[in-house]
């Protein structure tokens, strides 16, 4: 008896990887269900790539959180799992019985988002989708994005010119939260993530002005800097 156990949890044991290689394919065929609207196969196949991910970290699915994972090689991993965790969020926002599951989602979409270079992208889609009033739980949509808008510690142009852990950086930081306690600051820091960020990013990347985009953005905030600390001086 003791040894039909054992094999079994060693089967057992051996299966999590093999399904941890299939997973990615499990994805796959979730998004196709959730863009031809077959929605409760999508929730299956999502629910089965995030167990497949927390079987082989040895968590419950619940307990997936961004720090199981390498935070530079598995970035495209955290994509991915932010946007599972979406497509979750609004299949069970469908139904008013499952209204929590789809808050639980929304947080774990808010986990998988904040403080990545991908939170810009992740922000606009919820954007739309506010704005398209296609939520039946408006108000917990609203609050996810919201929370996105304002705990997210990056400065991500100010950390892609002079690093993350760089003094103007920390300033910019405490300027942003100087701007949330101002009725117009939301408005301010939602279009910096939204629009100002992924504008610099898109010409960051042009081999031809690149360097010199990182060169005036980086004046730009020196400028801004100099600005913000001979006032507090004064």
């Amino acid at each position: 008896m003791a040894e039909n156990e054992k094999a079994k949890t060693e089967e057992a044991q051996e299966a999590v990887p093999k399904v941890y290689r299939e997973r990615l394919k499990l994805l796959k065929k979730a998004q196709e269900y959730s863009a031809a609207d077959e929605i409760p196969k999508a929730v299956e196949l999502y629910s089965q790539y995030l167990n497949a991910l927390a079987l082989f970290y040895k968590v419950d699915e619940t307990k997936l959180e961004p720090k199981l994972f390498n935070q530079e090689t598995d970035i495209a991993e955290l994509f991915l799992i932010s946007h599972a965790y979406w497509d979750l969020a609004k299949a069970y926002d469908r139904s008013p019985n499952l209204h929590l599951e789809s808050i639980r989602c929304l947080d774990q979409f808010v986990k998988f988002t904040i403080g990545y270079k991908y939170q810009y992208v992740n922000a606009r889609t919820m954007k739309a989708f506010i704005r398209k009033r296609l939520a039946h739980n408006p108000k917990a949509f609203k609050q996810a994005y919201e929370r996105i808008q304002v705990e997210s510690k990056g400065c991500f142009v100010s950390s892609d010119i002079f690093g993350s852990d760089h003094h103007v950086t920390h300033q910019y930081r405490q300027f942003k939260s100087l701007l949330l306690s101002r009725s117009w600051g939301f408005k301010f820091v939602e279009f910096y993530y939204n629009s100002l960020c992924p504008t610099y990013f898109f010409f960051r990347k042009m081999p031809l002005v690149g360097d010199a985009v990182k060169c005036l953005s980086q004046l730009t905030l020196l400028f801004f800097y100099q600005f913000a600390k001979e006032r507090r001086l004064s």
